[in-house]
């Protein structure tokens, strides 16, 4: 079966594109994670959708440059949006404001699409992508832009990890935490705007939290977690994708599922080995 499934040319852009995806998110799920803003990739992929809809409203949403800077553009507003709100957190967790983002651009997004003629249908994408039928060049243009991200990243690494690990300890040591966070939150939407066309929201919000998650259950050493989290996102996201094409299922919803059961399994057998190593 595995060998039928990718007698198909598709097959192999499909495992690309997860791939591809796999690699960035899991690396940006650690940071996302460590800070304690889960949702702001849900967040910020709802505003992604957001720039969708307005591109389908004003009938852009194929076009080469209008249909891509709509939905990075807005999803860049509420990067800039979530730095400056890290100012409140004393008073308001971040957390909350990052749901007021998520909920009201959802609502946006309903309000825009409901009375389109393939309103239904789009939405539909929003979700859960198009892996199936990605092209090759949508699935290279997504990985170059991936990879001057994480060079950057790399180039970068530094203040980054020091402002996720300890923001405090960053600020005393004069790092200017709303401009980082600018680039930081900035760099993730371009991102996660990449993302939603393919994957779909769903699928984005698990490959970030999932293999990270996966990774912190199973050590305290970033590295190690990092590693862990990027070998569970490629095999999970693989073995979900060739799950799809046997069972005829839509491949995002496929692969959240199977990273899901897979995260559930890991965590029965870290207890088992903890236990095991306690005696």
């Amino acid at each position: 079966m595995i060998l039928h499934a990718f007698s198909y040319p598709f097959m192999w852009w499909a495992l690309a594109a997860s791939l591809v995806l796999a690699g960035i998110h899991a690396y940006l799920g650690f940071h996302v994670i460590t800070r304690g803003v889960i949702f702001v990739d849900l967040s910020l992929a709802q505003m992604a959708a957001l720039g969708v809809a307005v591109a389908i409203i004003l009938n852009l949403h194929d076009h080469p440059v209008a249909g891509y800077l709509l939905p990075v553009g807005m999803t860049l507003t509420g990067a800039i949006v979530f730095a400056w709100l890290r100012h409140f957190e004393r008073r308001v967790p971040l957390e909350a404001f990052i749901g007021i983002v998520f909920a009201t651009a959802q609502a946006c997004v309903l309000l825009l699409l409901e009375h389109t003629a393939s309103g239904t249908e789009h939405l539909k994408e929003t979700l859960v992508g198009t892996i199936f039928t990605v092209s090759p060049d949508v699935v290279i243009r997504t990985a170059v832009i991936y990879a001057i991200i994480g060079g950057l990243h790399f180039v970068l690494r530094k203040p980054l990890f020091e402002i996720t690990n300890d923001p405090e300890a960053a600020r005393r040591k004069g790092r200017k935490i709303f401009w980082w966070d600018v680039f930081f939150y900035g760099s993730f939407g371009v991102v996660v705007t990449s993302s939603v066309k393919i994957a779909g929201v769903l699928l984005v919000f698990g490959l970030l939290v999932i293999p990270s998650a996966a990774g912190v259950l199973a050590s305290s050493r970033t590295s190690v977690r990092l590693l862990i989290g990027w070998i569970f996102a490629l095999v999970g996201s693989a073995i979900g994708l060739i799950a799809a094409f046997a069972l005829n299922l839509a491949a995002a919803p496929a692969i959240l599922a199977t990273l899901t059961l897979t995260l559930v399994l890991h965590g029965v057998v870290i207890s088992i080995m903890r236990r095991y190593s306690a005696t």
